[in-house]
């Protein structure tokens, strides 16, 4: 609507008009634009449309037609782009779509490269970005109160985020309102994921992050580098957050070595809160704890010294229960993610200290249930790999036709999609085997690899120490590639 002449106060905030010209003099949540951020990343960030003049003309991004002359107004690629929730590109809690298993390395995004076929792992990427300041990053996509997507990079361990001002091309610090500061995170690199949610009218997304203090709410507010941030628990986090029964859960250490559930609603309200007592004779040992998984009527978090566990009941409510680990059997969880079976049964990679041999444990029930591996297989949810080799065959399974070789690479599958049978992964090559391969802190050559029923392609070749640490995430069109120790983060364009 237009408040008065000169002024139009629209979702996306309050415009300033002066002639032809439109410029944002407030954001959607009032406050002041920062001077950080010029005009050109205030086009983008916003998704501002714009006509076909020379030079560009933008407009707020609510104007489909020009003010003047009445003709279409041109829309930015970026509008309505899918999100990214690190960190394996889960879907948004409340988005519309099919329910699917979270937690794992599963993504509803295609990972379709374009000109696949011409790549290899000598070429250039398509594009790269500055890293931002020293730090270990999760990259959040998501529109943020505008209708183009935010790329924010977040340390956890900080709890700093910096925006990428995408015409500017370089990273800004947020700022917390009133002083407010998302509080350190210290659950380990492979333990850590988030949420975001849909919230308000104009659908913004809220991020939802482990902390020291609880489970954080976030709500980023782009154009003035500023945001809002609410604790909820007053207790450390155990483990990470996942959806699960409409609400978001954390498990927070609570007194006495027990274990305190709390359900989060997309607007921050508490709306379930379950104690979980340490069975007796038994210490649930959460010092190192894997990423949490749902699927259906249960979220299990696996940790050292068993399984934690939500189930919804017939009534609706939720239980809470604590399983520990079969006698002599250990969990590895540094070896990608638990397995998803067709018929969705849930299973977590262990090794058993008796028979020195891997085994999996079903983990989405109660009831100790033990397949034995004849070889360590690398998952990522629904698909596995035989050294080199991809299957959807359960990893304790051998599959009936194999192309092994006397080869010492292996792969690592960093991130599958849902939607098609692609997989991104890492191949790497050890004399000494896959696990002492992970326990290496030099710096090795590695190729990021595509496979797919029709390809499997290199597309990117280099040196970095733990490779495995490579975080995949989806932005702009763009798969990005980062790693701490890497001098930039490449990307090449999705089809």
């Amino acid at each position: 609507m237009k408040e008065k002449d000169g002024e139009w106060l629209l979702p996306s905030g309050l415009w300033a008009q002066t002639g032809e010209a439109f410029a944002l003099a407030a954001t959607a949540r009032g406050r002041a634009v920062s001077g950080q951020i010029s005009s050109a990343d205030i086009a983008e960030l916003l998704g501002a449309t714009f006509d076909d003049s020379t030079p560009r003309q933008f407009y707020p991004p609510e104007f489909t037609h020009s003010p003047s002359n009445g003709k279409p107004l041109g829309i930015p690629s970026s509008h309505g782009a899918p999100g990214w929730i690190p960190p394996f590109g889960n879907a948004s809690v409340n988005a519309d779509g099919p329910s699917e298993a979270r937690g794992l390395r599963r993504t509803p995004h295609p990972l379709a490269l374009r000109d696949i076929k011409s790549r290899s792992a000598e070429a250039d990427a398509d594009d790269s970005m500055e890293l931002p300041p020293p730090g270990e990053y999760q990259f959040f996509s998501a529109p943020v109160g505008e209708s183009a997507a935010t790329l924010i990079a977040f340390d956890p361990l900080k709890g700093s985020a910096f925006g990428w001002l995408p015409a500017s091309r370089t990273w800004r610090p947020f700022e917390g309102v009133g002083n407010a500061l998302v509080d350190e995170c210290l659950l380990p690199y492979h333990a850590w994921r988030a949420e975001t949610a849909k919230y308000g009218e104009a659908a913004e997304s809220v991020l939802f992050v482990p902390t020291q203090s609880g489970l954080a709410r976030i709500t980023p507010d782009i154009a003035s580098l500023t945001y809002d941030v609410q604790h909820i628990g007053d207790a450390p986090a155990a483990g990470a957050p996942v959806a699960f029964d409409n609400r978001i859960w954390i498990p927070l250490q609570a007194a006495k070595g027990s274990i305190r559930f709390i359900g989060v609603d997309s607007d921050g309200g508490l709306s379930g809160d379950e104690l979980l007592d340490s069975p007796d004779g038994l210490t649930i040992d959460v010092s190192d704890i894997g990423l949490p998984v749902s699927y259906g009527r249960i979220a299990v978090w696996v940790c050292k010294s068993g399984q934690l566990r939500i189930q919804k009941q017939n009534d609706g409510g939720v239980t809470p229960t604590f399983t520990p680990w079969p006698a002599n059997v250990r969990p590895c969880l540094d070896f990608g993610s638990p397995y998803l079976t067709s018929s969705g049964e849930l299973w977590q990679v262990c090794f058993n200290t008796a028979t020195d041999r891997y085994v999996w444990v079903r983990i989405d029930r109660p009831h100790a249930e033990i397949s034995e591996a004849t070889t360590l297989r690398l998952c990522s949810g629904m698909v596995n790999f035989r050294i080199t080799s991809k299957t959807r065959t359960p990893p304790w399974e051998e599959p009936e036709h194999s192309n092994d070789t006397a080869s010492n690479d292996f792969v690592i599958p960093l991130l599958e999609s849902s939607t098609s049978d692609t997989v991104i992964g890492l191949r790497l090559s050890s004399e000494a085997g896959i696990a002492k391969a992970f326990e290496s802190k030099e710096r090795i050559e590695y190729t990021l690899c595509f496979d797919d029923s029709d390809n499997d392609v290199a597309f990117s070749r280099a040196f970095a120490a733990e490779p495995w640490r490579i975080r995949l995430f989806i932005h702009d069109g763009t798969l990005w590639a980062y790693h701490s120790r890497a001098r930039r983060i490449e990307g090449w364009k999705l089809a």
